[in-house]
């Protein structure tokens, strides 16, 4: 990346196209793409998001990184990417701009003319929308979707009262990447519950246990995210009301009232050599019928689900769906291109807000 003053950004980016157009490349950009970012360990998960982005969408993009010391200081830099290869090559551009201090709250001005006019703009904003800021009103107000990362949150139960508020207030779209990344799950449930027979099932739950990826040494801050989303998630779809949370022995458990009795929730983390902190490794459902038990079980060298049931009855043979979705660190991808349905992600929030998540 060249480090260039505020005042020379569009010489730069002239400068480099000059250059890229000269080796015969394309300049294009389907979208703008707006990158808030605190300054810390995961700074860098973010810019290697970007390059994942660029690598299959050209786009303009503006990486912000927020320093949260005392000093004032906005250092801006360019660089950019091309996609392709040979006499297919796509060029695209990256502004980068940290800031600190006071300078943070020009920002927006400074981003403001670098953003390609009459192409829609998506935000992605990491940083916790519980935490007061000048300038996310001031990009709602432009951006077409706005994508929060709740894995920045420091409560999600403050993240969720957030949220459900800005739904209401914002005139923009808005996505969630640990939602999006939960999409495989969802769809592999729904298509499992859709006959009639199978829901029933499902409302007469009184045990569910998920067991997710919780490793040691991570850049993630809540492993049990995708989790709490799923767990939510069922109970707002099948009207069960939030009881009771607990953390004991290793895993978290919630208790839901339901029109069948009660539904307890297990949560377990687990160690995984291939899979990412936070990623699903199965879900349990047993219900009050005797000896009915349904096993989603993820197979981790694969893009494979391998769904049991049994009962006193019957066992039925083994099958495998396929896991839809996109690798860690694209789930943006799905957000911009793909979102997920703002209703059941309201109801899901809905549900996680009653519940005292810990910090």
């Amino acid at each position: 990346m060249s480090s260039v003053e505020l005042v020379d950004i569009d010489k730069e980016l002239k400068r480099q196209w000059d250059e890229a157009r000269g080796k015969k490349k394309t300049r294009a950009s389907l979208f703008n793409l707006i990158i808030y970012a605190k300054k810390n360990e995961r700074a860098g998960y973010y810019q290697d998001l970007v390059k994942s982005v660029v690598s299959k969408f050209p786009c303009r993009v503006i990486l912000v990184i927020s320093d949260d010391s005392e000093a004032d200081y906005l250092k801006t830099g360019v660089r950019s990417e091309t996609i392709g290869s040979g006499a297919n090559q796509i060029f695209c551009e990256i502004i980068t701009i940290e800031v600190a201090g006071s300078l943070k709250e020009r920002v927006y001005f400074v981003m403001l003319p670098h953003l390609l006019p009459d192409l829609p703009i998506y935000l992605l904003w990491t940083k916790d929308p519980a935490v007061k800021s000048h300038l996310l009103p001031r990009l709602e107000k432009i951006a077409t979707r706005i994508i929060f990362d709740s894995e920045e949150t420091s409560n999600l139960t403050e993240y969720a009262h957030t949220t459900l508020g800005l739904l209401q207030r914002f005139h923009c779209e808005i996505g969630d990447l640990n939602w999006s990344a939960l999409s495989g799950w969802r769809k592999i449930m729904s298509d499992f519950f859709d006959s009639e027979e199978n829901y029933h099932l499902l409302q007469k739950a009184k045990k569910v246990e998920i067991t997710f990826v919780k490793n040691k040494a991570t850049l993630h801050r809540h492993s049990e995210i995708e989790a709490a989303y799923l767990q939510a998630w069922l109970a707002a779809i099948l009207k069960w009301r939030f009881h009771s949370f607990e953390e004991a022995e290793g895993h978290l458990r919630l208790s839901y009232e339901t029109m069948h009795g009660v539904c307890n929730v297990f949560m377990t983390g687990k160690e995984s050599s291939t899979l990412h902190s936070g990623a699903l490794l199965a879900v349990e459902v047993a219900t009050i019928d005797d000896g009915v038990d349904i096993l989603f079980q993820r197979q981790q060298e694969s893009q494979q689900v391998l769904i049991t049931y049994s009962d006193q009855e019957r066992c039925d043979l083994p099958h495998c769906s396929y896991l839809p979705g996109i690798e860690e660190g694209k789930e943006i991808i799905e957000e911009i291109f793909y979102p997920s349905g703002r209703e059941h992600y309201r109801k899901m929030l809905e549900i996680l807000s009653q519940i005292p998540w810990s910090s």
